[in-house]
């Protein structure tokens, strides 16, 4: 990989999932929500939801204490503010709306 800026290329590399620079791979913001959600809760069975189950619904139950877990989490570790960023939080709805969001957000891994 070339440092940013190296050579004719400027800026960070390309994210090897979605070829883009500066954007994380969905399927492996995913595969980290869903180890989150199931290490947060104690439920191992959330390390294997689909994409379009509500977080906020019975199936994964996620209350206002959670929520708030899962969002420092996702600011910690993928540099994205998701309440800032997204006032109505729709981007809340699903597993699959929130790695999508986040997703399409992430700094590039190894930057501040």
């Amino acid at each position: 990989m070339n440092p940013a800026g190296a050579g004719d290329r400027r800026g960070p590399d390309p994210d090897p999932r979605t070829g883009r620079p500066g954007e994380a791979g969905l399927a492996s913001v995913t595969d980290d929500l869903r180890a989150f959600l199931a290490a947060v809760t104690g439920r191992g069975e959330l390390r294997h939801i689909p994409p379009g189950t509500a977080l906020f619904g019975e199936a994964v139950g996620l209350d206002s204490l959670t929520g708030t877990l899962l969002l420092r989490e996702i600011q910690r570790r993928f540099g994205v503010d998701v309440a800032g960023e997204d006032l109505n939080l729709d981007s809340l709805a699903t597993l699959g709306t929130l790695a999508a969001f986040v997703a399409q957000r992430a700094r590039p891994r190894g930057s501040s």
